[in-house]
């Protein structure tokens, strides 16, 4: 890395990768379901599982675009970035607001 602010990139994509790889979880788990092994049901109902699968497809390609914008910006422009924190920010934000919606989505508060 040629400048230090790229550091945070590397949070977005590790990010990406668990993300990545929770969907890979809900898919086997809605996979199963849907050949008739489900097992879990009671603790996560199909209608779930699809809601978070498709939620975690849209929050680990955001997460890796935003990585690679950390990434890319300071070798474009040639200089750091100007407040590496807010990224820091941005990231805590992203990773709250998802816990809380697939949080929400085990609780059926998108249920209205």
């Amino acid at each position: 890395m040629k400048f230090q602010s790229q550091k945070v990139a590397w949070l977005f994509f590790a990010t990406s990768l668990v993300l990545l790889a929770l969907q890979l979880v809900y898919g086997f788990i809605m996979g199963f379901a849907h050949m008739g092994y489900d097992g879990l049901h009671e603790w996560i109902p199909f209608n779930t599982a699809r809601a978070v699968h498709t939620n975690l497809l849209v929050v680990w390609i955001l997460s890796g675009f935003m990585g690679a914008a950390y990434y890319i910006i300071p070798e474009e422009t040639d200089r750091e970035l100007i407040a590496p924190k807010l990224a820091y920010v941005q990231w805590a934000a992203l990773v709250i607001v998802g816990v809380i919606a697939i949080v929400g989505f085990h609780f059926n508060w998108w249920e209205g």
